[in-house]
């Protein structure tokens, strides 16, 4: 086995969220050459910031790296940085892009995808990936579609992806994005693929959520929060942050189970502690805002 595809084991890894065992391969592997060399260190520097590790990618990567692993530096920075700082990440992205000169680099186009992403630039990150042959560039293909609401061009990209090679990890993950949006039965499918890719490879947070993610649409809201304690407890014997769809899915959980408001705030005080700036917390804050100016217009 030569080249990229001496990674196969290492991306399936990356995506399933098991971020330890990328750093153990990639280590395992050594130093390659040429392309594929740059790809088995993007994943090791991906893998640090998908862990919060940002100060490792910004001290370890130079303006000698790459400029793949330049971008994923500044993916890093762009996560860690005020909002005034957050444009201007941005804003050198779109001179990366713009310059045209990496505009071959299927790899490029997948990290520089992923900042967009970070950013809510769905239709530039769309963009870079949607002509994609690779199956890294045609899974976030499916992943933007199915955050815009378009399974049925969704549907047409996971045909690609099968076609390429339906055994694949990424695919079977992307069976199971495709699957949870179209719910129905569907959804047992998908729960059945996150199982199996777990007995396989072992648990993460990223599949505990995601077959919590599937239990609750079946309303095995039980199942659900058992799982969910699983991600709690993998998460703290890792030495991290809770992540962010735990909290999430955990409230979710206890709003069907109509647990106590109070334990439910509870849950709420530590996501806002540990995501302050988090989307779905300022959603949550605008809507009661508007209850609360509801209220008084009426009394």
């Amino acid at each position: 086995m030569s080249g990229l595809h001496q990674l196969v084991s290492l991306r399936s890894y990356f995506y399933l969220g098991l971020y330890d065992q990328v750093l153990s391969e990639a280590k395992s592997l050594g130093s390659l050459s040429g392309a594929a060399e740059t790809a088995r260190l993007a994943y090791v520097y991906r893998a640090h910031v998908a862990m919060g590790n940002h100060t490792f990618a910004v001290k370890e990567i130079t303006k000698k790296s790459p400029t793949v692993l330049q971008v994923v530096q500044l993916h890093s920075t762009y996560l860690t940085a005020h909002e005034s700082n957050k444009q201007m990440a941005l804003e050198k992205l779109n001179e990366l892009v713009e310059d045209g000169s990496m505009a071959q680099d299927q790899l490029f186009l997948v990290v520089a995808a992923e900042m967009y992403l970070s950013g809510g630039q769905l239709k530039d990150a769309l963009k870079l990936v949607y002509s994609g042959s690779t199956l890294d560039m045609m899974g976030l293909t499916i992943q933007i579609l199915l955050a815009i609401d378009r399974v049925d061009l969704a549907q047409q990209h996971l045909k690609k992806m099968m076609e390429v090679d339906e055994d694949d990890t990424l695919t079977q993950l992307a069976t199971a994005w495709v699957n949870v949006v179209q719910g129905g039965s569907k959804w047992n499918e998908a729960l059945d693929t996150y199982q199996d890719l777990q007995e396989k490879f072992g648990s993460s947070i990223l599949l505990l959520n995601s077959i919590a993610v599937c239990q609750i649409h079946q309303k095995l809201y039980s199942e659900a929060l058992s799982t969910l304690g699983g991600a709690r407890d993998l998460a703290l014997k890792m030495k991290t942050k809770i992540n962010t769809d735990t909290y999430i899915n955990t409230m979710i959980c206890l709003h069907h189970m109509r647990k106590a408001p109070e334990a439910i705030q509870r849950i709420m005080n530590d996501f806002q502690k540990t995501a302050p700036g988090h989307p779905w917390i300022e959603k949550q804050s605008e809507m009661r805002k508007a209850i609360e100016k509801s209220k008084k217009a009426y009394s």
